[in-house]
């Protein structure tokens, strides 16, 4: 009896490490390069928004096109930053009482906005941004990945579904103008 649980043991031991263990690292590897195609993609995206002031339909749909192609879904949140500069008065009806001062704020626009723009029906759809605002974006895989569920098989517990997640923005340098 105890020879025969040793050998039991030890069989589930070799299938454990000849087999789900290797399996689960090509799909972590597999994780790793959707991880790395998604950052160069929203790297470029991004940049591209930043160099040119704006954004296109077209532009956009290259990335979701590219995005698709590492076989997830995500989750994408745009966010525009623009800079309102506000003079600062003692007395907001009275003009007089200018303190000669400004003060920057930012107006945020976000995703459901910028797609309404670029997705419109009007002859420019295109979304401008102004030199001096900020655009970020990120971008989160929404299904759970085959590695996830795999180590969530094996861990015995669940595990988040975010496995790809990448943000990336910065100042807009609109250098058309």
């Amino acid at each position: 009896m105890e020879n025969t649980l040793s050998k039991f043991i030890a069989i589930l031991l070799v299938v454990i490490l000849l087999f789900v263990f290797p399996v689960l690292n090509m799909f972590e590897n597999q994780d790793y390069i959707s991880r790395t195609i998604v950052l160069n993609e929203v790297t470029y995206f991004v940049d591209s928004v930043r160099n040119l002031g704006y954004i296109t339909p077209r532009m956009y749909d290259d990335l979701l096109k590219k995005l698709q192609a590492t076989g997830n879904r995500y989750s994408i949140d745009l966010t525009h930053e623009h800079l309102v500069v506000q003079p600062v008065y003692l007395d907001v009806t009275d003009l007089s009482t200018f303190e000669g001062t400004a003060k920057n704020t930012y107006r945020n626009t976000y995703s459901k906005e910028i797609l309404k723009v670029i997705y419109s029906d009007e002859e420019d759809p295109f979304y401008y941004l102004s030199n001096g605002d900020y655009f970020v974006m990120k971008v989160y895989n929404i299904n759970e990945t085959i590695a996830t569920r795999l180590k969530s098989i094996v861990l015995g517990s669940q595990l988040p579904e975010k496995n790809i997640v990448v943000n990336y923005g910065g100042m807009v340098k609109n250098e058309n103008y």
